[in-house]
């Protein structure tokens, strides 16, 4: 990766694409590959910590064609083959993976996202794309509401402009976009925050289910997700960022109150200890009221975010960016300068829409997968939307029917 300030030929690019997480990286291969000049830029040096390390298989299509499939068992990434959900009165059946149709989705990944994000952004580097880390997008050039490139700052605090018809914003909940062009627009009822850590000499279940993603639901507002990684375990609270101070007065006291809420888990943890420091992250679900414009888009959670408890953060994010760069292809194929971004994440919009009643109902008092689960029809169409798939007849049958509970509570509360 490139630490050299952008020379004097490489100053115009058909696409700036601003940050090199998975969405960013993403959408700089894919553009790279279909012959696009292409720039990123990102702040930090790789590799870096982020939270966010549970794959759904939908996002294997994805790697495909990226062309990094086969490097995730080489990365030493648990696989990840169903998903179990525990109440206080024990767990559920497993949702397996291999219960879904295509054997491209049987399984997944557990991944450590400093590999992962770095594996990613050195596939956009070999794919042609020039990126730059240790670089600041400092702000969006502006004519109007059009976007015709970027100023970066970089380590030595020497500033440049770089032009391009088609700006892509992939820097995450902040974004570069300014907010006059597009605020964010929160989930009422979803303003989460999580405390988490890495813990070693956690147990695990035996063979396939070794890897498997376990979710703790303490009470309608709280749980626990259990990752398991290389030599480590992320285990981690979400709860409501206004109730959060009930589990304790600082981070490692909140994880451990609710960790000792939790039989299922604790007996889980008699030989572990935390392998680093306890973190807090902001988990407030929302989207972006406007997608693009004029020379500019959002990708990844810059487009959105929805609570993780599905570990579908990273299948939004890679699938925004795949849609946008063949939309972005498309569209530099015409004769604007800069071409008009708006409306080009439908595909992306559905998906949200889809796991989103999903999501409400985990956080409803009496909402049990058991239960829904007991038709067969339902019962695929949540191992559907838990692998990522949000277009069978089963996903949407299922997202159909919570949305009528939620209607019919509404209804007999009226």
């Amino acid at each position: 990766m490139s630490h050299e300030p952008v020379n004097a030929s490489s100053q115009s690019f058909d696409v700036v694409v601003v940050g090199g997480g998975p969405a960013g990286a993403t959408a700089a291969t894919l553009l790279a590959k279909s012959g696009h000049k292409v720039g990123l830029f990102e702040r930090q040096a790789f590799p870096r910590f982020h939270v966010g390390e549970s794959l759904v298989p939908a996002v294997n299509l994805t790697l495909e064609k990226l062309g990094v499939r086969e490097r995730m068992d080489e990365l030493r990434f648990p696989q990840k083959h169903g998903v179990q959900f525990y109440g206080p009165t024990g767990p559920s059946k497993p949702f397996y993976f291999s219960e879904v149709a295509d054997p491209r989705m049987h399984h997944t990944w557990q991944v450590l996202r400093s590999d992962f994000d770095r594996m990613m952004l050195q596939t956009a580097a070999a794919e042609g794309a020039h990126v730059e880390t240790d670089t600041q997008v400092v702000e969006v050039c502006l004519e109007g509401d059009t976007a015709t490139g970027v100023r970066v700052r970089r380590l030595d605090e020497s500033e440049s402009t770089v032009s391009a018809r088609v700006v892509l914003d992939a820097s995450g909940q902040k974004g570069v976009i300014p907010r006059e062009l597009s605020r964010q627009c929160g989930v009422p009822g979803l303003e989460n925050t999580a405390v988490y850590a890495h813990y070693d000499g956690v147990r695990l279940d035996p063979g396939i289910d070794a890897g498997s993603t376990l979710i703790y639901r303490l009470d309608a507002k709280s749980w626990i997700w259990f990752i398991p990684l290389p030599d480590v375990v992320s285990i981690g609270l979400v709860t409501s960022a206004r109730e959060i101070l009930r589990f304790g007065q600082n981070r490692d006291e909140i994880l451990q109150n609710g960790i000792d809420r939790c039989p299922h888990l604790k007996e889980r943890l008699v030989d572990a200890k935390i392998s680093g420091e306890v973190r807090v992250a902001r988990d407030f679900s929302y989207r972006a009221e406007r997608d693009g414009g004029p020379g500019w888009a959002l990708i990844g959670d810059a487009l959105g975010f929805i609570d993780p408890v599905y570990s579908t953060g990273l299948l939004l994010s890679v699938r925004s960016a795949e849609l946008l760069a063949s939309e972005v292809s498309c569209a530099l194929a015409g004769d604007a300068r800069h071409p008009d971004m708006q409306g080009r994440s439908g595909e992306w919009q559905v998906a949200f829409d889809r796991f989103l009643p999903l999501v409400r109902a985990f956080y409803t008092e009496d909402f049990r997968f058991g239960e829904l689960s007991k038709n067969d029809a339902h019962r695929q169409g949540l191992t559907d939307l838990l692998t990522g798939i949000v277009d069978t007849e089963e996903a949407v049958g299922v997202t159909t029917r919570i949305q009528e509970m939620f209607d019919q509570e509404v209804a007999a509360g009226s």
